[in-house]
Formats: C-alpha cells, sequence, structure tokens
C-alpha cells in the first residue's frame, strides 16, 4: 500500500512489477509518477533485472513488452561487458528468441524496434564478438525459432535474404538500421568500440546483400524500408569510412537498384527525400556514372512532375524541386563549366528558370523560387571563385559567355519575381507570408550582389534599362523591383565611377519627377524604394550636381506624407551630407520648407533628420560667420520644443514634456553631429594658414557667442525634466556632440558647461553613470597634447565625484556609479593626477575616501568597479609619463608605499581563490606595477600569502607552493603573458581545478 499517497511501495512479484509498469503509463499526479518511476528504475538495475525483464516479456500489454525491452538494454549497458561468455550467449538466445517469438505473433513496430536496438546494445556491450548479428537473427527468423550463432556463421546473405518472407525482411531491415544508427554515435577511438566499427566493415556484406533483395521484391512497404535502412548506413559510412574504399564500395553498389526506386510512383516521394538527403551531405558517395544516372532519373521523370507541379501551382512539386536543386548543387562544376556536353546540366538550368517564370509569389503559394536561390547562389559563387582565381596571363575560360547569358536572363527573372504583389491581395496576406516575401527580395538582391561581382556594369545596364522600360509603360511595380535591386547594389556601383553614364540615363529620366507628383496614382512602396535609392546614390548625385533640384523637390514633397517621412526624412539626410557643398544655395528655401513640417504634431525622427541635413549644409558655408543667421533659424525650432516641453510640464502632463524636451534635445545633438566637419573633405593646401586661424577664432567673438548662449539656454528644459534618465542622456549626447571637435566651434562649449551638469546630479538622478562617462570624455579631449589644461575645471568635477563616493558609502551600493566614478579618477594620470596631492588643497584631503573606495572596488564582487579600480592603481603605482609639477612623483610615490600592505593583501586574496577567473587578467595589471616599481612588494606579498587570512580562504597550497608562486612573480618582473599564466596556475591550485601546483 502506499503511504498517505506519497510513496509507491517496492513490488515483491513479477505480477506487482507488471502492474507498476501498467501504471507508470496512466494518469496520475507527477509526484505519484516520478516515484514510480524510481521503483521501475531501481528493479532494472537490479541483480534480478535480467529475469525480470525476460518474464516481463510475456506479458499481454504492449507498455510492458516495451518496458521489458528496454530493461534488457539498460541491464546491458551497465553489466554487459562484465558477463561471461555462457551467460551473454544465453541472453543473447532469450534476446533472438523473443524477438522471432512476437513478430510472429504481429508484434506492433514499437516493441519490435526495441527489441532490434536492444540486440544492437547487445552487439555493441557484449563480451565477445557478435560475427553476423544479421545472419544470426535472419536465420532465425526464418526457421521461426532461435539458432545458435554457429549454426549462422556460414550461411549465405544472398539465399537467406531470398529465403525471408516480406515480414520478416522488414524486421531485419530495422535491426540492421538500428546497427548502422547506433553504432554510428560511437567514438572511434577507444579500444573496445575500434573493434565494433571493425566488425561493421564486415557486417556491411550481410547488410548490402539483404538491401539488394529488399530493392527487387514488389512488396512497396519492403523497398520503403530498404531505402531508409540505405540511407542509415550511407550516414554511418560518411564519417566512418573515408578512406575505406572496400567497406564503402558495398553501399555503392546499391545505389542502381535503390535509384530504381525514384522512377516508382509508389516511392518517389520516399526514394527523393533520402536521395536528395545524400546529394546534400555526402556528395562524394555517388560517382561520376551514379551522378549519370540520378541525372538522366531527373530528366525523364523528376522534370515531368515538377513542371506538371509548376503549371498548375500544386505544392507537391515541392519535393521534386528540391531533388533537383539539392542535385545541381551537387554537380556545380558540370553545370558552369560543361553546359553544352551535360544534358543534366541544361535541364537543371532550365528547370530552375521555369521555378522563377512560374506564377505565383515567394512566401505566399510559391515555395520552390525560395528554395531555387540556393542553388542560384552555388552556381554564382563557383563561377566568382573560378574566375577570380585564375592568373592575370590565362585565358578566360570558354564557358563565360555562357555563363553570363545565363545569369542575364536569371536576373530579369528574379526581378519580375520580386515585383511586390497589388494590394488587393497582399492584404489577404498573413504576416508570416509578408515575411517570406520580405526575406526573398533580401536572398534575391545578396545573390544579385554576387552577380554584380561577375558581371559589372552590364548588370547596371540591364537594371537601369528595366526602370525605365517599366517607367515607359507606367508598370510602377516593376519600376519598384528593379530600383530595389539597383538600391542593393549601391555600395558596389559606387566603388568607382565607371557606371556614371549609365546612371545618368536613370537620374536624368522623368522617375523623380514622376514620384514626386503626388497628383499620379503611383503604389507607396515604389515611392518608398525611390526615396531609398536617393539615399543610397548620394555620392553619384554629389558629383552631377545637376540632378539635385529634382530629387531634393521629391524627398521634400515625401514628407508631407505621414508613411513615407521616416524614409525620406532619411534620404534627406543623407544626400545632403553627401551633397552639403552643392546645397548652399538652397538653404533659405530648405530652411522655409522646415517651417511647414516643425508643427507640434511632427514626428521626432523626421525633424531630427531634417534638422541634421539642414546643419549639414550649414556646415559648407564660407566664412564661419555666414553660419550665424542659419543656426540661430535652427535653433529657434528647437527653442519652440523647449518652450512646448515647459509649458506642458507645468501643466502638469509630464509625458508630454519629456517627449519635447527630449526630441529638442536629441535635434540639437544632430545638429551639433553634422556641423563637424566631414572626414572626407580634401585639405586644401593653399589654405591660408592666417585666414584659417582668424576664421575659427571667429567662435570666439561676441557674435558668435549669441549662437552658444542659444544653445547652452537650451538646458534650462532640464529644470523640469532633471528626474528624467532619457533627458538626462540626451542632454550629454549635445555636450559629446563638440567633444570631438578639434577647433573652436558653436557646440564647442565651455567646459565649465558639463562642470555644472555634473554639480547639479546627485546619487540618484537618473543615468548619472552616463553624465560621469560625458565628464570622462571631457577630461580625455583635454588631456590630448595640443588642448587647453582646465585644471580648475577638473578639480571641480573631481569634487563633486567625491561627494558621489560619500554618498554611494560602498561601490556595491550601485556599481554602474561607481564604475563610472573611479573612472573619472584614471583619466586624471598623467595630466590632473597633481589636483588629488596639491598640499592644502580640499581634493587633496579627500584623497584617502578616493582611495579606500578603489580599494573596496577591488574586494567587491562587481564585476566593473573591480576592473576599473585595478586600472586607476596599475597606472597610480607606474611613474608618471609627464610630471605636471615638481616633486609630484616622490607625492604619489609616498602615497603608494602607504597602502601597498593593504593592496598587497587585497590582490593576494583575490588570486588565492576570493575573485572570479575572468578578472585575473584585469588583477594581474597592478600586481605587475608593483613588483616592478614598489622595492617593498615582494616583502607585503609574502606576509599576505603567509597570513592566517590567506589561509582562511584557501588550504589547497602549501608554504612550498606559496613561496614557488611568489619567486615565479617576482623573477618575471612584471613580464605581461608569463606572468598572467602563472597566477592563473596558481589560483587553479588554490581552487582545487588542478591537482598540483609546481
Amino acid at each position: 500500500m502506499e503511504g498517505n499517497g506519497s510513496s509507491v511501495v517496492p513490488p515483491q512479484s513479477v505480477a506487482e512489477a507488471e502492474t507498476l509498469v501498467k501504471r507508470l503509463y496512466q494518469s496520475g499526479p507527477a509526484k505519484m509518477i516520478t516515484e514510480i518511476n524510481d521503483q521501475l528504475l531501481k528493479l532494472q538495475h537490479a541483480p534480478e533485472g535480467w529475469q525480470l525483464a525476460d518474464a516481463l516479456m510475456s506479458s499481454s500489454d504492449q507498455n510492458v513488452r516495451f518496458f521489458a525491452a528496454n530493461t534488457f538494454t539498460v541491464k546491458l549497458n551497465n553489466d554487459g561487458p562484465k558477463l561471461d561468455v555462457d551467460t551473454a550467449r544465453t541472453i543473447q538466445m532469450r534476446l533472438v528468441s523473443w524477438l522471432v517469438r512476437l513478430s510472429r505473433q504481429g508484434e506492433g513496430a514499437m516493441v519490435i524496434r526495441k527489441l532490434c536496438s536492444t540486440l544492437t546494445t547487445f552487439f555493441i556491450r557484449s563480451p565477445s564478438l557478435w560475427r553476423r548479428p544479421l545472419m544470426h537473427v535472419g536465420a532465425s527468423l526464418q526457421t521461426g525459432g532461435p539458432v545458435t550463432e554457429d549454426e549462422a556463421i556460414d550461411l549465405s546473405a544472398e539465399r537467406l535474404s531470398e529465403a525471408l518472407n516480406s515480414s520478416e525482411t522488414v524486421v531485419l531491415l530495422w535491426f540492421s538500421a538500428s546497427l548502422a544508427d547506433e553504432v554510428s554515435r560511437l567514438d572511434n577511438n577507444t579500444p573496445a568500440h575500434s573493434q565494433v566499427h571493425r566488425q561493421m566493415e564486415e557486417t556491411v556484406q550481410d547488410a548490402s546483400a539483404l538491401l539488394a533483395t529488399a530493392f527487387r521484391t514488389p512488396d512497396p512497404k519492403v523497398r520503403a524500408e530498404g531505402l531508409k535502412s540505405f540511407l542509415t548506413w550511407v550516414n554511418y559510412a560518411q564519417p566512418m569510412w573515408p578512406r575505406k574504399p572496400e567497406a564503402l564500395q558495398h553501399l555503392r553498389n546499391l545505389i542502381e537498384s535503390a535509384s530504381q526506386a525514384l522512377t516508382d510512383p509508389t516511392l518517389q516521394h520516399d526514394a527523393l527525400d533520402i536521395f536528395r538527403d545524400i546529394l546534400e551531405s555526402y556528395t562524394s558517395f555517388f560517382q561520376s556514372h551514379h551522378m549519370q544516372l540520378i541525372g538522366r532519373i531527373v530528366s525523364e521523370y523528376v522534370q515531368p512532375k515538377l513542371l506538371d507541379a509548376l503549371r498548375d501551382g500544386d505544392a507537391e512539386g515541392l519535393p521534386y524541386g528540391q531533388m533537383v536543386t539539392a542535385f545541381g548543387v551537387a554537380n556545380v562544376l558540370d553545370i558552369v563549366e560543361h553546359p553544352e556536353t551535360s544534358d543534366s546540366a541544361s535541364t537543371v538550368i532550365r528547370l530552375h528558370f521555369d521555378i522563377l517564370k512560374a506564377p505565383g509569389y515567394p512566401g505566399d503559394e510559391d515555395e520552390l523560387s525560395v528554395l531555387s536561390i540556393e542553388f542560384w547562389n552555388t552556381y554564382i559563387e563557383y563561377v566568382n571563385d573560378t574566375v577570380f582565381s585564375q592568373d592575370a596571363e590565362e585565358q578566360p575560360a570558354t564557358w563565360i559567355p555562357y555563363a553570363k547569358s545565363v545569369l542575364s536572363q536569371l536576373i530579369e527573372l528574379l526581378w519580375t519575381k520580386m515585383c511586390t504583389p497589388p494590394a488587393n491581395l497582399a492584404k489577404n496576406w498573413t504576416d508570416a507570408e509578408h515575411e517570406g516575401f520580405k526575406e526573398f527580395r533580401l536572398d534575391a538582391t545578396d545573390l544579385m550582389l554576387s552577380i554584380f561581382v561577375f558581371l559589372g556594369k552590364a548588370m547596371l545596364q540591364q537594371l537601369v534599362a528595366l526602370i525605365l522600360q517599366s517607367l515607359d509603360n507606367k508598370n510602377w511595380r516593376a519600376v519598384e523591383a528593379a530600383m530595389f535591386c539597383l538600391n542593393a547594389l549601391a555600395d558596389n556601383v559606387l566603388e568607382d565611377q565607371a557606371g556614371d553614364d549609365v546612371l545618368a540615363g536613370l537620374f536624368g529620366s522623368r522617375l523623380f519627377r514622376d514620384a514626386g507628383d503626388f497628383s499620379q496614382t503611383i503604389p507607396l512602396q515604389a515611392r518608398r524604394t525611390a526615396i531609398d535609392v536617393l539615399g543610397s546614390y548620394g555620392q553619384y548625385v554629389e558629383r552631377h550636381a545637376e540632378y539635385l533640384p529634382d530629387t531634393v523637390r521629391f524627398l521634400f514633397a515625401s514628407l508631407e506624407n505621414a508613411q513615407l517621412s521616416h524614409s525620406a526624412a532619411k534620404s534627406i539626410a543623407a544626400l545632403c551630407s553627401a551633397c552639403r557643398g552643392s546645397l548652399t544655395g538652397e538653404l533659405q528655401g530648405f530652411l522655409q520648407q522646415y517651417q511647414l513640417l516643425s508643427g507640434p504634431t511632427a514626428d521626432p525622427y523626421t525633424k531630427e533628420r531634417v534638422l541634421g541635413a539642414i546643419a549639414a549644409i550649414i556646415q559648407a558655408l564660407k566664412p564661419e560667420s555666414a553660419k550665424v543667421l542659419p543656426l540661430l533659424a535652427l535653433l529657434e525650432n528647437v527653442e519652440k520644443d523647449m518652450q512646448m516641453a515647459k509649458s506642458y510640464a507645468t501643466d502638469g502632463d509630464l509625458d508630454a514634456a519629456t517627449t519635447f524636451g527630449v526630441m529638442g534635445l536629441n535635434c540639437l545633438t544632430t545638429i551639433g553631429m553634422n556641423l563637424q566637419n566631414p572626414e572626407d573633405v580634401p585639405i586644401n593646401v593653399y589654405d591660408d594658414d592666417e585666414q584659417h586661424s582668424s576664421e575659427q577664432a571667429f567662435w570666439d567673438n561676441e557674435e558668435a557667442k549669441e549662437v552658444q548662449q542659444r544653445i547652452m539656454g537650451c538646458f534650462s528644459v532640464l529644470e523640469v525634466l532633471g528626474n528624467d534618465g532619457d533627458a538626462i542622456e540626451a542632454a550629454c549626447h549635445v555636450l559629446r556632440s563638440g567633444f570631438a571637435e578639434t577647433e573652436p566651434g558653436p557646440f564647442v562649449l565651455p567646459a565649465f558647461v558639463t562642470v555644472r551638469f555634473l554639480q547639479q546630479c546627485s546619487v540618484t538622478t537618473p543615468r548619472l553613470e552616463f553624465v560621469l562617462s560625458t565628464a570622462c570624455i571631457l577630461i580625455t579631449q583635454q588631456s590630448r597634447s595640443n588642448s587647453i589644461r582646465i585644471p580648475d575645471e577638473v578639480n571641480a568635477i573631481c569634487e563633486q565625484v567625491v561627494t558621489f563616493i560619500q554618498q554611494l558609502g560602498h561601490p556595491s551600493q550601485d556599481p554602474s556609479i561607481a564604475q563610472g566614478c573611479i573612472d573619472v579618477f584614471c583619466r586624471l594620470i598623467p595630466y590632473y593626477i597633481h589636483l588629488l596631492f596639491e598640499p592644502g588643497s580640499a581634493l587633496s584631503q579627500q584623497l584617502p575616501t578616493i582611495l579606500n573606495f578603489t580599494l573596496q572596488a577591488i574586494q567587491s564582487p562587481d564585476i566593473f568597479p573591480r576592473r576599473s579600480a585595478a586600472e586607476f592603481w596599475a597606472k597610480l603605482i607606474r611613474p608618471l609619463s609627464i610630471e605636471p609639477r615638481a616633486g609630484l612623483q616622490q607625492d604619489v610615490a609616498e602615497v603608494v608605499a602607504a597602502y601597498v600592505p593593504q593592496l598587497s593583501q587585497i590582490l593576494i586574496y583575490q588570486i588565492g581563490g576570493l575573485g572570479q577567473r575572468s578578472e585575473l587578467d584585469y588583477l594581474c595589471e597592478p600586481l605587475k606595477a608593483l613588483i616592478a616599481n614598489v622595492p617593498s612588494a615582494k616583502h607585503w606579498l609574502e606576509a599576505a600569502l603567509f597570513s592566517d587570512g590567506f589561509a582562511a580562504i584557501t588550504d589547497r597550497v602549501g608554504d612550498a607552493e606559496k613561496s614557488l608562486f611568489l619567486k615565479k612573480i617576482v623573477g618575471l618582473r612584471g613580464d605581461n603573458r608569463k606572468t598572467k599564466d602563472v597566477v592563473r596556475e596558481f589560483y587553479a591550485a588554490c581552487r582545487g581545478t588542478v591537482v598540483s601546483y609546481g
């Protein structure tokens, strides 16, 4: 009985065990099922498990019989190798006997297959070699009872296979497949497994004889099982017999008879799957005459079925298309290089053309077009690899003209297939169908990129011709598809100017004028793709300013359409950035256009991109003074957003206030970034240096300062949004946009702006770590060799950071802020480190607070503060590269000396096991610095190693190992790689993950 329903009493008889097995397969509480399973596992592992398994095989319940066969498997896996020979033979005979008896009684596949698997386990785990397992089992099946292994040893596999009836043959095929499948999982490197694999080289002879008979039988079920068994053996052979042609030949001899299933309507689908599997995964299994045979079958039997399916739009054509693709990929060399002498080559190409010509849209009812891309990718990859691996003096291959013709046809077919469906059809598509069509277009354009490498300008001419032809026919879906392809090629086309004359035909056409005429009924997708083309080909338009008016008018007109505004804004930004010098005359018009778009409902993304585009044009104005008025006009738009934010905040609508405030700050950042000098602007060697200096000095005069005052005034929005993380981060981006500049400019704000921003923060300020990072960037920028030093501002930053440290108390209180604080002090070295050591200064009095905080960080469990603190100490210990004031190095050395005992102990404790293995490289930096620069370091490291505190961390290393470790790291004197290796080895010894250290 079960105690309170919470436990299962172990069965005391076979009948009770059978009842328990039946309960396992019934529904019940999970806890009870688990307890039943635990009891049955104990029975399976018990010494009496053999007898129990044998007894349960006679149960009338199929689940019990399956459990019994599984029990034999468990026992064989656990105890098989320990059996004596006689016991093993007895078990073998019982298993064969049960297989024969149950198969004759019409047992279902579940139990028979399990018994086949159990016999395979016996084959693997038996203490003695089972020489001809298939003949032994086959003879037993044929005679109706178990025969001895010796009686089967000299039987003819061919004659025995012929003597079996269909059901017996199927059982033996299952056993054959089980042998190949389960033995394939065994590692070939162990002696025991090597013997099993050698035995498989003999067994394949019997398996192939059985398969040959199976393929000749008229029973389709037998032939179907034969195909499955054949595939399993081929899959076994691929990794095991790459250099054993004799064993492999037995399977290759079956290819011709197996391939006949491809011509049999009842078996064709199964055969297609199997041959496709082998073609894809083990192409070299087929020799040339086999490929010719399969090619003939593809032409005579697969091709008609595929063409019928394509004509009727029948999904049943998929396996035929998969077979054609697999065959084509496997024979790509012949298809590319011998198209005229190989019938199958022309068949494969023609069928792949037919696939793309068939009606339907990829992702909807057309699955084969997606599949076809795989073949064409392989085709063009082979073409490109072959063509571009030839030496320059070699004659071009004779097949190249044919390949160009094929790929030219392919481009037009892909273009047709990429046309978007009519709206009335697309609206009924599911999300999956939309996504499938989108993926096909992306895959097709990736393919076209590869084709462009081979065809080059000829392909560009073809696509432009398709666009213009479709434009004349007002077929905008076809225009869009060709533009989509052209857009994908932009980076390749623009690598040089060879295609400029071809592009002239496109940009000089009425394409963009028509697209910009919103009185015409043109699909939205066509306009969107035209917009994308302008963004991608900005470099071309920059070289040909005559096309700017049409393109820009089209883009600005598109901004007024909500569905096109994002794409248009993105392209406007790209085009104006690339063509800024050519658009300065249009600046006032752009500013007026922007006024029409900048109302309260304007989209943030659109506003940012368009403002950035106008700022890029302003950057190109000469002289610098010409930038002031248009910049003020831009800033006026930003100020409107800031005022809206304040108004909403006053009304209590913080969500709207945040939206407008963050949008305004982001627009300000975009303006600042686009005012930076573009990286690719050529340097004019004839510029007058004095004139250049006076131009840059312009931003220091009163007229220019008004611009900076207006920019700084925008930060007032933080008075109402100071607790919003997005606003804080956006303000930081504004500051950073000026940090990147190396010369004065409107966004190169005085350092005190960043300092005041930081001073307004506390440890509860959202995104404080971002503000600290901004301060770090400022210090780094002002540490460049050509920068003006800002010691007062850096001192103020440090004093504020000390306040943060005091508010935190411990690095673990907020690891991100702690890391940011420590990073600030890291940036002080070498140009501003003296600020921490000025006698009598408020900051120098806080030096112990700073240093103790960094030591706490090294000991904390938080990764990033620990890494920053380790970097800080490594920099502080090493000699300064410059000395901002006399005697500073000595002052630093004295402070370091005072902290060496504590730092040494912390580092040793971390390396001794308290730290994480991933942090050891970072901890090595201050350790190397100590050893190389502090004479007393060895003494304090030794004291830490032999302290009671270290003994409490680990007892896995003795005094000898500690002394050896110390000797090694001191002897290396800071050698980077070797010190890291020694530290890792010692850490592993302390953690007990290596046997010994030495």
